[in-house]
C-alpha cells in the first residue's frame, strides 16, 4: 500500500502547537513530518500502525514519530472521533530535553508504549487545557509558548509515567519509599537532609543511585517538584511570590525566579499576570 506524506502547515517555530478533532477523513495511509498524539474522544475504530491494526476505544491515546505510517479503517456509518494534537519538530526536540537526553531517542525509536489509556478524569482535563491552548493562541508570545511547553510535557509525561509503574519492580523498596518522601508536601521546605535522614546508606551511595534510576541529582529533581508546586500556586492562589518562594522551600528568591524561568521560560511574575480564565470543554 502507497504512503502519502503528510506536510507540517499547521504550525510555525513561533506556534509550535495545534489541535483538531476529526471524525472522517483519516482512513488515507500515511506518515507525518511533525509529530502527533492522538486520543479517542467518543467510539472505537480499527486503527493499524506500522502494519498492525488494533481496535481503539474510547480514552486510548497513541503516540506517533516521524517514521510511523498509519490510518484508520473507517467503514460508512462510523462516528468514532479522535483529538489529533500536532506539534513542530524543533518544539517537539526542546520537549526531550526537558525529559530527559535519552528521551527522544527512546520514542523516536518505539523503545516506549505506543499505545496508552487515558481516565475519563484525565481526558477531560487535557480537553479544557487543550481548549485554553487554542483560545490564547493569540497572546504574549512567551506566556503562550510556556503553557504549551508545559500541556506538550504533561501529555509526554504519561509516557514516562507509565514506564516508571510497568518497571516498579526494579526499583528497591528503599528507593521508592525515599521517592514518595520527596513528592510529600511536608518535605518541600526541609531539604535533603531531612528527606534522607530514616535512611541508613552512605550518603553518597544515595546520591550516585537516585541519578542512576531518574537521571537527575537529587537537588534537581527536588527543585523540579517545588517549581511543579509554585507554578500551581502562581496560578490557583493569590499568595504573593515572595510567599510562594518559601512556601516551596526556596530561601533565595533570586534564585527562585532563575530557575522558574529556566524551566516555563518566563519569571514567576509574567506567568502569573498571564494565567488563563476557565473557559468550558469543547
Amino acid at each position: 500500500m502507497s504512503c502519502n506524506i503528510l506536510e507540517d502547515w499547521m504550525t510555525t517555530p513561533e506556534h509550535p502547537f495545534n489541535s483538531k478533532i476529526t471524525e472522517y477523513g483519516d482512513d488515507i495511509h500515511h506518515r507525518h513530518q511533525f509529530y502527533e498524539i492522538f486520543y479517542v474522544l467518543e467510539g472505537s475504530i480499527p486503527h493499524t500502525l506500522n502494519g498492525e491494526t488494533q481496535v481503539l476505544h474510547a480514552g486510548d491515546m497513541v503516540f506517533l514519530n516521524l517514521t510511523d505510517s498509519h490510518y484508520f479503517q473507517r467503514d460508512e456509518g462510523n462516528t468514532c472521533k479522535h483529538r489529533d494534537i500536532i506539534i513542530h519538530t524543533e518544539f517537539f526536540d526542546s520537549l526531550c530535553s526537558f525529559l530527559g537526553e535519552n528521551f527522544r531517542d527512546a520514542y523516536q525509536n518505539n523503545l516506549l508504549p505506543k499505545v496508552l489509556t487515558l481516565s475519563l478524569e484525565q481526558m477531560e482535563s487535557y480537553e479544557h487545557r487543550i481548549t485554553n491552548a487554542i483560545l490564547t493562541s493569540g497572546m504574549n508570545s512567551e506566556y503562550r509558548l510556556a503553557s504549551t511547553r508545559a500541556l506538550c510535557i504533561s501529555l509526554l509525561n504519561q509516557l514516562v509515567e507509565d514506564r516508571i509503574r510497568h518497571n516498579d519492580a526494579y526499583y528497591p523498596m528503599w528507593f521508592r519509599e525515599l521517592l514518595g518522601r520527596f513528592h510529600m508536601n511536608d518535605f518541600l521546605k526541609v531539604g535533603l537532609d531531612e528527606i534522607l535522614e530514616p535512611f541508613h546508606f552512605n550518603k553518597s551511595y544515595l546520591c550516585r543511585r537516585f541519578r542512576q534510576y531518574t537521571g537527575y541529582t537529587m537537588t534537581e529533581y527536588l527543585n523540579r517538584i517545588r517549581l511543579q508546586q509554585a507554578a500551581f500556586q502562581l496560578q490557583y492562589t493569590d499568595n504573593t511570590i515572595l510567599s510562594v518562594c518559601n512556601n516551596v522551600g526556596f530561601s533565595s528568591i533570586s534564585y527562585f525566579n532563575k530557575l522558574f524561568k529556566q524551566t516555563y521560560g518566563v519569571s514567576p511574575k509574567t506567568f502569573r499576570k498571564n494565567r488563563t480564565k476557565k473557559v468550558p470543554h469543547l
